[in-house]
């Protein structure tokens, strides 16, 4: 009996979702081997300003309009879609990065897209690409002010030791790939023909499919060519982050850590770097630890153990709490199942998800 496509993407999770779980469990390991513990003792919550706590969510909320928002503007020049639908859209988008192993989520927003808008899992890719890449760059400049700018402890640590290499790679990385998507853009009809006839060679009908492919990733990064989009996209991603290291400086305070925006943006810097890697569900390992290793650069370890423990801990709870019920919310009033966000494979005519 042939079995379903989802059945067929069910059975192939599995050996990821154990790799990503391996994974995860293995930075874990490294966050309680260096003496900060995963859940913190019932002591250590006594100077907890718990008044921080629902602020900081209310923060979320902020953060996450954002995140979504911006979307409209990189979309637009292929097709208008509703505010409401953009928002619902992308928080089950946030919600399946979260909840699938291997960062697979990532391609759930674009195959999202295309069953309730018909807009081409390409394309969508195309917009995620520009997403990434300006997140990206951001991200790694914080951290290379944050080396310049804040004095550092010296620390044994040899993941947080060698952050300054990994931050200055991240900003080479990131900044290279922004110049090769405004190449791309700019020379659309070039790599597309390119495309085609290279892989024409094998086979015209390959060399065909995927430059069209190629052609409708481009077509998802056509804001990059509109200066008012871009501008409107970089607005709005500077409150995206904004938002969110205020709300990270604020549950520190409240949590007991004399950190001051600064160090919010470093830490958030560090933390935005540390879960691109991938990981288990819920991003659990590596978010802990990325926080652990920005802690130890300007905060003693007596601090990081204690208050340290206790703001990584709330921090992760109030995140995966809150992008939990926002992406399921959408999904069930959307009457999408959790199952379609498997679908993620492009069929090889149009680009969408199979049916």
């Amino acid at each position: 009996m042939t079995s379903s496509p989802t059945e067929q993407n069910t059975r192939r999770l599995w050996p990821k979702l154990l790799l990503s779980l391996l994974i995860g469990g293995l930075f874990a390991w490294m966050v309680v081997r260096g003496g900060v513990p995963i859940v913190p003792s019932a002591e250590s919550f006594e100077n907890v300003r718990w008044w921080t706590i629902p602020a900081y969510l209310l923060t979320l909320l902020v953060t996450h309009f954002f995140r979504a928002s911006r979307w409209r503007f990189l979309i637009r020049p292929v097709k208008r879609i509703r505010f409401k639908e953009v928002i619902a859209l992308n928080w089950i988008g946030f919600f399946a990065i979260f909840a699938l192993p291997l960062r697979l989520g990532e391609l759930a927003r674009p195959a999202l897209t295309k069953i309730r808008e018909d807009v081409p899992v390409s394309v969508g890719i195309g917009t995620i690409a520009v997403e990434r890449v300006l997140d990206g760059l951001i991200m790694s400049l914080c951290v290379a002010w944050a080396l310049f700018a804040l004095p550092m402890l010296p620390t044994d640590d040899p993941v947080a030791r060698a952050l300054p290499f990994y931050g200055y790679t991240a900003l080479t990385v990131f900044s290279g790939a922004l110049v090769a998507l405004a190449a791309f853009l700019w020379q659309r009809e070039l790599a597309t023909a390119l495309t085609g006839k290279l892989l024409g060679i094998v086979s015209p009908k390959l060399g065909h499919m995927i430059a069209s492919k190629v052609d409708s990733v481009a077509e998802g990064i056509r804001s990059m060519g509109s200066a008012r989009l871009s501008a409107l996209f970089l607005v709005e991603t500077i409150l995206y982050w904004g938002s969110n290291a205020a709300g990270m400086w604020l549950l520190a305070w409240g949590c007991g850590i004399p950190m001051d925006f600064g160090h919010a943006v470093a830490i958030m810097g560090v933390l935005a770097i540390g879960i691109l890697l991938p990981t288990g569900p819920g991003l659990f390992g590596n978010f802990q630890l990325a926080i652990v290793v920005g802690l130890r650069l300007y905060f003693p370890e007596a601090v990081v153990e204690s208050a340290g423990a206790v703001y990584i801990f709330w921090l992760y709870v109030t995140q995966s709490l809150f992008i939990i019920a926002v992406g399921m919310v959408p999904l069930y009033m959307m009457k999408i199942r959790f199952s379609d966000l498997l679908r993620v494979e492009p069929s090889p005519v149009e680009g969408g998800p199979e049916a």
